[in-house]
Order: C-alpha cells, then sequence, then structure tokens
C-alpha cells in the first residue's frame, strides 16, 4: 500500500511476544521529500447538516500533564485497527492528505501501524500453525495484555522515546481501554490515548432476530464457525465478484447487522476502501464480543459461559468474569465518536472511565466506518488531533502550525453558519 505514496519512508518490523507470537508492525518513520506546498491544510467545515459538540477540558490536565515543549527527537504515535482489519485501512484514502498516518509523518511524527495477531500481516508463531486450532486460541484478553504491552515496547526501545501517543479505532481502543486497565507501567509508556469510534459495550446487532440470538448464547458462534477464523469465504468472494458489486454486498450487510447507511463515505472511496476491510481474526474473538453485548459489562473473555439461553443480573452464578477496571487508568484521553454509530455509547462508556475526560467530540451524523473514510475527515476530525498531540506529544513540525490554530479556533465556536457547538469544560 505504502508504494502507492511515494514521499513516505517506511518500514515492516515484527515483534515477538511473550507468549511466540510473531506480529508485524508497520513504520512511517520520515517523509523522503518535502513538498513545495504541503499536504492539504485542514479548514473549518461548513456542513450545516451535521451538528459537533466539543468538550475541550485540556487546562484540567496541565498540572498533572503540563503541556510538554518539542525536543529534538521524532515524538512517536502508534496507530491501531479495528475489528477484521488490519494496518492497510489507515493509507487506502483516496486522498493523500486525508490519510492520518500520512499527515502524522509530515508534521515530523514517527508513526507505527500496529497489526492484531492473526489478521493477514501476523499470522506467524514460533511453534503454533495457523492451519491448527490451538494458533486462534486468542481474544481480546491477549490483544490486551500481551499485543499492546508487547508491541509499545518494542516501538520505544527502538526509537529511544520514554513514551508515545496511542490512537486507536473501534477494536483498537478496546484493547488499549483493557490493557490501560490492567497494566499501570504501561500507562506510564502512554502520554495520550486518542480512541475514534470507541467500542466497549456494544448494544448489539440492528436485526432483532439474529441479535436475539446470539445473546442467548454466545457460544453458538463456535458452532456456526468451528473454532478457527470466521467468514473466511468473505475473502474468497472478494477476491471474485467485482468491486462494485462487493461494494453493495458489504453496504448491504453492514446496514442489516448495524443500521449504517455509509451516506458520510463518496462511492469512490469506497470502491477503494472496502477491498482492504477485511482481514482475518479467531472465532474467540467474535464470541468475546457477542459475551460482552450479552452482558452490557466490558469484561474478561468468559471460559465458563452460562448454557442457559438468556442473562440475568440476579441469577446465582458460580462465577463471574471480571470486569476490565477501566476507572484505574491514569493516561489522558479523548474520544471521538458518532451520533448514528449503533456501536457505541458514550454514556455507558463515560460512566466506565475516569473524569474528566481530556477532550470528548461527538458527530451527530456519523457512523462507525466514518472515522477512517469520511467526507472532510480532514477537516472535521484531524485539527482535533493535531491540537491533542501538540499538547501532550508534540513534534517540531506543528510547533508554528498556523493553519491548524486557526482550523481549530474557528471550528470549536458555536455560530449561525456553522455546525460546531463548543459546550465547554466539565467541573
Amino acid at each position: 500500500m505504502m508504494r502507492i505514496w511515494k514521499r513516505y519512508d517506511f518500514e515492516q518490523h515484527v515483534v515477538r511476544t511473550k507468549d511466540d507470537y510473531l506480529l508485524c508492525v508497520h513504520r512511517i518513520p520520515s517523509v523522503k521529500q518535502t513538498r513545495q506546498t504541503p499536504l492539504k491544510p485542514p479548514q473549518r467545515s461548513s456542513d450545516k447538516t451535521s451538528r459537533i459538540h466539543v468538550i475541550d477540558n485540556l487546562d484540567n490536565f496541565d498540572a498533572q500533564f503540563p503541556p510538554v515543549h518539542s525536543s529534538s527527537s521524532k515524538p512517536v504515535v502508534l496507530i491501531y485497527h479495528g475489528f477484521l482489519m488490519s494496518s492497510e485501512i489507515w493509507v487506502c484514502n483516496v486522498d493523500e492528505h486525508r490519510n492520518l498516518p500520512l499527515l502524522l509523518a509530515e508534521k515530523g511524527y514517527d508513526v507505527w501501524l500496529g497489526n492484531a495477531r492473526g489478521n493477514k500481516y501476523s499470522q506467524n508463531h514460533l511453534w503454533r500453525n495457523p492451519r491448527h486450532q490451538e494458533f486462534w486460541e486468542f481474544s481480546l484478553n491477549e490483544y490486551a495484555m500481551r499485543d499492546l504491552p508487547d508491541v509499545v515496547d518494542y516501538i520505544l526501545a527502538n526509537t529511544g522515546a520514554s513514551k508515545l501517543t496511542y490512537i486507536g479505532f473501534s477494536q483498537g481502543t478496546a484493547q488499549a481501554f483493557a490493557g490501560l486497565a490492567v497494566n499501570p507501567l504501561l500507562n506510564r509508556k502512554v502520554n495520550l490515548f486518542i480512541a475514534l469510534a470507541p467500542a466497549t459495550t456494544p448494544k448489539g446487532l440492528h436485526h432483532p432476530l439474529i441479535d436475539a440470538f446470539v445473546k442467548a448464547t454466545p457460544s453458538v458462534i463456535y458452532l456456526l464457525f468451528g473454532r478457527k477464523t470466521p467468514l473466511k469465504l468473505a475473502l474468497f468472494w472478494q477476491r471474485v465478484i467485482s468491486p462494485p458489486m462487493f461494494v453493495k454486498v458489504i453496504d448491504s450487510s453492514v446496514n442489516f447487522l448495524f443500521g449504517w447507511t455509509g451516506r458520510n463515505m463518496t462511492a469512490e472511496q469506497k470502491l477503494v476502501s472496502y477491498q482492504h476491510l477485511y482481514s482475518l481474526t479467531s472465532v474467540k474473538s467474535l464470541v468475546h464480543w457477542f459475551q460482552i453485548i450479552r452482558t452490557g459489562r466490558f469484561q474478561m473473555y468468559d471460559e465458563l459461559p452460562s448454557r442457559l439461553p438468556y442473562h440475568t443480573s440476579n441469577a446465582v452464578a458460580d462465577h463471574i468474569p471480571p470486569r476490565f477496571p477501566t476507572k484505574q487508568i491514569k493516561t489522558p484521553i479523548a474520544i471521538f465518536y458518532g451520533g448514528s454509530d449503533s456501536l457505541v455509547d458514550f454514556d455507558v462508556l463515560s460512566a466506565d472511565l475516569p473524569s474528566p475526560l481530556a477532550y470528548v467530540k461527538a458527530i451527530e451524523r456519523w457512523e462507525h466506518l466514518d472515522f477512517l473514510w469520511a467526507e472532510r475527515i480532514e477537516d472535521i476530525v484531524y485539527p482535533d488531533i493535531l491540537k491533542l498531540l501538540k499538547h501532550f506529544n508534540p513534534s517540531p513540525g506543528t510547533g508554528n502550525d498556523m493553519h491548524v490554530s486557526a482550523a481549530l479556533s474557528t471550528s470549536s465556536r458555536g455560530s449561525d453558519d456553522n455546525s460546531t457547538t463548543k459546550i465547554g469544560s466539565k467541573d
């Protein structure tokens, strides 16, 4: 993918986890040549059909996390994909300036793109074979407690940095919430956690019959897909049918399962990005998510699930899977979510997080995948990310970034001709 964008140096690294999985991590360490004109600067959004709400609490973090001044070394950013995805999703926007890693590299950041165990880039193990079931015996627990800390340690060791910024999308946010919750040392290595379309306790599926079926007993997923990887047939159809037809299949599927319309992405963007949407994972990870949906708790994988076809909090249980203690997270957190995203319940999420959050931005008309490929994402989301990085992990390239500051100041004001409302700080 990176060969399409020829101006950037890129590397491939392999991280060996403590349980001997070999994870591929992609790196964009620098820009080969400076443009005569930089990437298109973020501009004020003119979308009057979508209200945007912002809560900015950065001032509340100045005492404990004072604004950091730029150093001579490059600041580091680690970016992680979502469920059934790979690092490719971050660099397949059709316009160069709409790819977040490329924008950050242009601003002077050392950008790393993670890949979860089991996906197309991380199907290797020192002694387990992906053809065998034992390779696929992992869930969100392993993403959070094995992969994330080992990848962070590898990156810090290779760059010489003491801390990095973490940006996650969907399941990429869940593994960070879980990892930071159970690993106090990891909190000291992450100076900021930016969560795009954060998923911790999804409400369920859009279709009531399918939703009731999987909530009744999540383990039924094993009967449908076996014990290795789900939906492998999707890769076959992705290669066989034409891209326009595949776009129709994906749009119909996500509308059926989640109620998403895809209205905020262009047809041209879908043709490209949907070809990079699907990558393998374990059935156990899928079951773990349905366990969370069933109980409404952001919990660890339940190895001894109830056989009853219903869930009740009043039932006498012989065990209760522990929650991920997310209120114990010390790293500053910024949340970006869509008001039309059926997988995000901000009220439930925020109640489980330490208060106050550093930054919150809600975009009413946006759905889940819009935080990757929506039209105008470079104007609606990226200026806020640059603002947060400038506060917690600045690069020399952002020190005099006047167009970003101007875009932020205009996008944070409420006015008659702008769709953004500034709410202010929490007490």
